[in-house]
């Protein structure tokens, strides 16, 4: 069977309110293929695969002001042009808010779908700097020497002001539904891949706290214990299984999804955003669920693979 891949740089909940704290929100203006606004379904599935981490993370973070002396400069990959890079002066951000530049291109071969944290310049009083690129979390980053080599294993938490997620606009046929019921063999699944590379932008295989837990090929945490990382060290290996209320599944975070599949984020999944240092509130409770795994089958019948 032919794969796709889900890469980093690595339900329906949409209907329900936010259980938890924080609050992510999508940035569509480097969007210049207009693939949001050319498949509008695909908002709904982009916001229902954020409510996931919107109803289970309940970490409190700071907002970012510049003023005055104080500038911070958000970089993100351009989500139209991925291997472009965009610099915004004097951004601030409001408190709990994660802001996503979201957009599409032609991500070439198989993939599906891009994302990452976005960066920052800062510059000011020490206390501003300090205060904006940890959020009000713990240790977010490593000590690394003058070659990029880690030194110390320094950070246990992840405090991103946001980042970006591209889409592939090119090869693939996209399935936008919030349920399972339309989706063929023929379409890969929307709301899977976000769900995929939103963690990315969250954390997942790219922050300092990741690399922190990754010894040799495997991810070490409290609560995931070692598991068994892909090549590139930014995904669980494939095939890698954990449950969703029980029910087993391939975790979300492995490289690759069938087309005719819907991926959920798994026990494993949160667990792992838990050691790299979100606060993972309780899962919802059991009428919640029910709603969640109303789609969670998978189409019956042979199937690709492709990777996001």
């Amino acid at each position: 069977m032919l794969a796709r891949t889900l890469a980093s740089l690595s339900l329906l909940a949409a209907a329900q309110p936010a259980l938890a704290n924080i609050d992510i929100q999508f940035d569509f203006s480097y969007d210049t293929s207009n693939f949001f606004s050319s498949n509008p379904d695909s908002v709904a599935a982009l916001n229902a695969a954020a409510s996931i981490f919107e109803t289970r993370f309940a970490d409190n973070l700071t907002a970012i002001t510049s003023s005055g002396p104080n500038h911070f400069s958000t970089v993100f990959f351009n989500p139209s042009t991925p291997g472009a890079d965009v610099t915004l002066s004097n951004q601030s951000v409001a408190t709990d808010v994660i802001r996503i530049y979201a957009g599409a291109a032609n991500l070439g071969g198989s993939t599906l779908g891009i994302g990452g944290p976005g960066g920052y310049n800062c510059s000011g009083f020490s206390s501003f700097c300090n205060t904006d690129t940890q959020r009000g979390q713990g240790e977010t980053q490593n000590l690394y020497d003058s070659n990029g080599a880690l030194l110390s294993r320094n950070a246990v938490d992840v405090a991103p002001w946001g980042g970006s997620i591209s889409f592939d606009n090119a090869s693939t046929n996209w399935y936008f539904g919030l349920t399972t019921a339309g989706l063929n063999s023929s379409e890969y699944d929307f709301y899977s891949v976000a769900v995929h590379e939103l963690a990315h932008v969250l954390g997942f295989g790219t922050s300092d706290s990741f690399e922190a837990r990754t010894f040799g090929s495997d991810f070490i945490g409290a609560s995931t214990g070692s598991v068994a990382l892909s090549a590139d060290l930014g995904h669980w290996a494939d095939g890698t299984l954990s449950t969703v209320n029980g029910v087993s599944q391939e975790t979300a975070m492995s490289p690759a999804i069938y087309n005719g599949q819907r991926k959920y984020f798994t026990a494993l999944d949160f667990a792992a955003m838990q050691d790299i240092g979100w606060q993972v509130a309780a899962v919802p409770e059991a009428d919640t669920w029910a709603m969640l795994l109303a789609g969670l089958g998978l189409v019956g019948f042979a199937a690709r693979r492709r990777t996001a």
